[in-house]
């Protein structure tokens, strides 16, 4: 059952790396860090189910790998990226208002840049965006609310970044940061090997455990066998 579960979770987490990298992307601005929170939090994921985590849904392991990398990385979170560029958009071939509108989140107050980032472009519910961000309700609201202020008040008229008729907001249409080129690329960690491994490890040690609990038992029996017949003899 268990490399059932590891095989599902793994197929499920390789669609949510992307958007993970993205994420540590614009709240470090560090690519190699960036890279290591994403193996890290993966790394964390298989631990927690291994021991006995409950992971009830997709979107429950999606939450817990953005708030594991935000933990991880909690001493360099919220890193000014006003400089940072993605590699992705290019200035000839990008269309001109994601190009802006990519550079206004860039130059958002870390708060706010994360608070709209889990909304709108992770789609993450308010709820769990502030759980993942580590903020109460209204903390939450006023990042939100001031990333909004900012955004549209630096926007031409009528350019509101929110998606309508069930399309895509601007800002989940806005690429994501590329991972680094494998040559250069720290290896991202493979869910159902961490789980297989751990799986290994925990039976080598129960037939360990097993190895030595029949060599005890084997040793009292002859203690038992020697000292009813050794007295009579």
């Amino acid at each position: 059952m268990l490399r059932n579960e590891s095989h599902t979770l793994a197929t499920r987490i390789r669609a949510f790396r992307p958007g993970l990298f993205d994420y540590c992307m614009r709240m470090t601005g560090d690519v190699m860090k960036a890279t290591a929170l994403v193996q890290d939090a993966c790394q964390a994921l298989a631990e927690s189910i291994s021991g006995g985590g409950r992971i009830e849904s997709a979107e429950d392991a999606r939450a817990f790998l953005f708030r594991e990398a935000r933990i991880l990385a909690a001493e360099s979170w919220r890193a000014e990226t006003p400089a940072l560029r993605n590699p992705a958009l290019s200035v000839d071939g990008a269309r001109p208002d994601l190009l802006r509108l990519d550079e206004l989140l860039r130059c958002l107050p870390g708060e706010q840049r994360e608070a709209i980032l889990l909304v709108e472009r992770y789609k993450f519910p308010p709820q769990v965006a502030a759980h993942i961000a580590g903020f109460d309700a209204a903390r939450f609201d006023a990042a939100l609310s001031g990333a909004w202020q900012n955004l549209l008040t630096r926007l031409p008229p009528g350019a509101v970044p929110v998606g309508s008729s069930g399309k895509p907001s601007p800002i989940e249409l806005i690429p994501h940061h590329p991972a680094p080129a494998m040559e250069h690329q720290m290896p991202v960690t493979n869910l159902g090997e961490i789980m297989e491994e751990l799986a290994s490890t925990r039976r080598a040690s129960g037939m360990m455990r097993g190895f030595w609990m029949f060599l005890l038992v084997t040793a009292a029996a002859v203690a038992y066998y020697w000292f009813k017949h050794g007295r009579r003899g």
